[in-house]
Order: structure tokens, then sequence, then C-alpha cells
């Protein structure tokens, strides 16, 4: 009796140890099923952070056509920073707390003598005169952009390559940041600029095109304005001018112009053209007009096609950003 009694404990025993091992095993492959499948989800966490990280980069570019007046200075800025440091960076890092600030100068109060016409282009972020300062040539993404300090010609690289640089280094978002606020043809503190005053000279320019005038049709929903009195033009977008009665034949003075009448697609417009030259390509086109029962300023190129439409409001402008009239050539 005792030896069944010995035998029945043994086996009983032994079930026991077979139920805790299985029951181990079981444990340890649903943890390794459970390890497994978190293993994946991480994996797959990982590569849909990637993925993303992948879509915000390639979202995050420049691009060199169709670029406005102020992405463009912005991008010469900073790229010029990072190629040649010295009174760049200088300018670009006081931005960022500040503003850029972009001043308009004739080559003769820089005491640039360069091949370049036109104006050259004085980059500050402290608001005060700056030696940061770059030429423009030709057109959209080949524009041509010549470097500067002081008057020493530091280099010469195209929009376009300008751009690539930018978008190798990920600054997309400075750039973007810095043409946000961006100020042209800003008036600088120890500005070396002599624009004499015409306050006291005949009124050249039509009273109809005079006043302050604001234009979205930016492409990037900024807000240019143009400011036009009897004798200047201050376009924000990039275009300045002491405007004058006669074609003096005379190319010394770049900031100078002259105005002429003329009729296009139906609409009497002025072309205001640098002096010296006839007017044409490089001259801006204004025209007095209404649309949607407003008084208007359209802004059009030597062949009638639209360059803006100007609101006497920023409201206005924000309203009709970017739309295209019927009765205008696009």
């Amino acid at each position: 009796m005792k030896r069944k009694l010995t035998v029945l404990v043994a086996i009983s025993a032994a079930l026991t140890l077979a139920g805790c091992s299985q029951s181990t095993q079981g444990n340890t492959q649903s943890e390794q099923s459970k390890s497994s499948q978190v293993s994946k989800k991480s994996s797959n966490n990982s590569n849909t952070s990637s993925d993303s990280s992948s879509k915000s980069s390639d979202s995050g570019k420049l691009s060199a056509e169709n670029m406005d007046y102020k992405t463009i200075a912005s991008a010469i800025a900073v790229y010029a920073s990072q190629k040649y440091g010295d009174t760049w960076e200088i300018a670009v890092n006081a931005a960022k707390q500040n503003h850029l600030s972009v001043a308009f100068r004739s080559k003769a109060e820089t005491g640039i003598t360069s091949d370049n016409s036109g104006y050259v282009y004085e980059v500050s972020g402290t608001g005060k005169s700056s030696n940061a300062r770059y030429m423009l040539s030709g057109d959209g993404a080949n524009k041509q952009i010549t470097i500067f300090v002081k008057q020493r010609n530091v280099g010469t690289a195209s929009l376009s390559d300008i751009v690539n640089y930018l978008n190798d280094k990920n600054d997309a978002d400075l750039v973007n940041q810095l043409a946000k606020n961006a100020e042209l043809n800003a008036k600088l503190e120890g500005d070396g600029a002599t624009t004499k005053d015409t306050a006291n000279v005949n009124s050249v320019i039509p009273a109809a095109l005079q006043g302050t005038w604001y234009t979205a049709d930016t492409g990037n929903g900024n807000i240019d304005t143009l400011t036009v009195t009897g004798n200047k033009i201050n376009d924000e977008a990039g275009f300045s001018m002491n405007v004058k009665k006669n074609n003096t034949n005379s190319s010394s003075d770049s900031l100078s112009g002259y105005m002429k009448q003329t009729t296009m697609n139906g609409i009497n417009f002025y072309s205001f053209t640098n002096m010296g030259q006839e007017p044409g390509q490089g001259s801006t086109y204004l025209a007095r007009h209404t649309e949607n029962g407003q008084d208007v300023i359209v802004s059009a190129n030597s062949k009638g096609t639209t360059n803006a439409v100007y609101w006497k409001s920023k409201d206005l402008a924000k309203q009709n950003s970017n739309k295209q009239f019927s009765d205008l050539k696009y």
C-alpha cells in the first residue's frame, strides 16, 4: 500500500512539473510574439516617420522660377553670407533679429565700376548703410547676380545656381523667413544716397497716377506698395525713379527717367524709362483704370501684358489678389 502511494505521488509530481514547463513555454512564446509585434510596429512607425520627413524635406524647397523680388533679395543675402561671410554675414545675422532692408543705389553713389547697368542693391539687417551689395542682369532662373563687398566684386552666380546651393543646405525656411518682412527701396541710416528733393520742381507725373497704391498680385501673398508723387515713383516690387520732363540722353544718372504717353489695348498708359534709353524693354508702364467700380493703377510691360493691378487700400488688394480681369491683357 505504501508502495502504491509512493508511485502515485511521483506520478502527480511529474505531471505538475510538466504542466509548469508547458505554461512557462507558452508564456515565453506569448512574450516573444508580443515583442515581435512591438518590434514590427516600431519598424513601421520608423518607416512612416522617415517617409514623412522625406516628404517634408521635398516640400520645403525654393524654386528659381517666378521668384518675387523680396525672395530673390533674401536668397542672395543668405547665399552670400555663407559663401563670402564678411559684411554679408553681419547683415543676415542682424536681419534674423530685425528685418532685411534693401536700398537702391546708382553705381556713382557706391563707387562700383562694373560693366553691369542698372541699380546697385545694398543689403542691411540693421537699418544702417552697408557694404553688402549686388547687381542683377538677365531674367528668370538664368538671371545673373554679381556680388560685391563694398566696391570689390567677389563673385557671380545665376539665380538657379544660388537656389540649388540653398536647397542643398536646407535653407529654404530661412530665406522665406527673411523675405516675409523684407523691405525694398529702403532708406538706410547714414545713407550715402543724395537724391535731390523734388518738392519744389514742377509736377511731371499726372495727378491721376499720384498717391499710394497696393497690390497682392505677388504670387506669394505679400502686399507690395506703389508710391507716386509729382516727380517720383517708388515701387516696392523693385522699381524706383526720379521722373523728369525730357530725355536728356544721359545714362550717368540711372535713378532718373522720363515719361511718355502711349495707348495699348485701348488703355492710355504712361511709360517711365531710364534716361538715354527709348521706351520698351526695361520700361515701366502705368495707367489709371477702373475695375469692380474701384479706381486702380494697372502696371504693364511694353507689350501691354499686365504685371499687377494696384488698389487704394490693402484690404482691396487682398480681396482681389491675383485676379485676372477680362478687359486687361495677361
